[in-house]
């Protein structure tokens, strides 16, 4: 049987105990963030654009809207994290859409807001070592990542990939 994410994050040992939680947590990062490193954390779109059809695990027709939306979640100084989503807008509350268009809330806060059940499911966990999202950090390392599925009454409204620099949160890493 092959491990799952979760199962292959909690086994290496190269990772510092904040990285294993922010790579298995099925919280918000934002607020894990916002709480380690004691500044409150903002979003900054990248790109946001609705296009057609989407990733295999979203299940969606290929004519059906979907919005990829590319994000980095910075700090006062710095970047901590980069985000590309891939949501489903027919699948989501329609305040939650109107939201996700108009503001830069993070997703997390969103769903919270509108008291959204979700579940999430890790897909896939990885070490990307020359990833073009590097070059958002002054870091300059491989990235860890993890995507997940976000599933409302069953069915996928979300697919979400998070990155950030290996040498970021990492043993020895302590925030000013």
């Amino acid at each position: 049987m092959q491990p799952t994410p979760e199962r292959l994050i909690a086994d290496d040992a190269s990772l510092s105990l904040l990285q294993k939680i922010l790579l298995t947590t099925d919280g918000t990062v934002t607020q894990l963030l916002e709480i380690y490193t004691g500044e409150r954390i903002r979003v900054e779109k990248i790109e946001h654009t609705l296009v057609k059809g989407g990733p295999a695990p979203l299940g969606v027709a290929a004519d059906e809207p979907v919005l990829s939306r590319e994000i980095l979640l910075r700090g006062a100084d710095r970047p901590y994290m980069y985000a590309h989503s891939w949501l489903v807008p027919s699948r989501l509350p329609q305040g939650m859409q109107n939201a996700m268009l108009q503001t830069d809330t993070p997703i997390g806060q969103l769903w919270r807001a509108a008291k959204l059940e979700t579940y999430r499911e890790i897909v896939d966990y990885r070490r990307e070592p020359e990833d073009p999202a590097a070059r958002l950090f002054p870091e300059r390392s491989e990235l860890l990542s993890r995507s997940y599925v976000i599933r409302t009454g069953g069915a996928p409204m979300g697919l979400i990939t998070e990155k950030f620099p290996a040498t970021l949160f990492g043993r020895g890493f302590s925030h000013p």
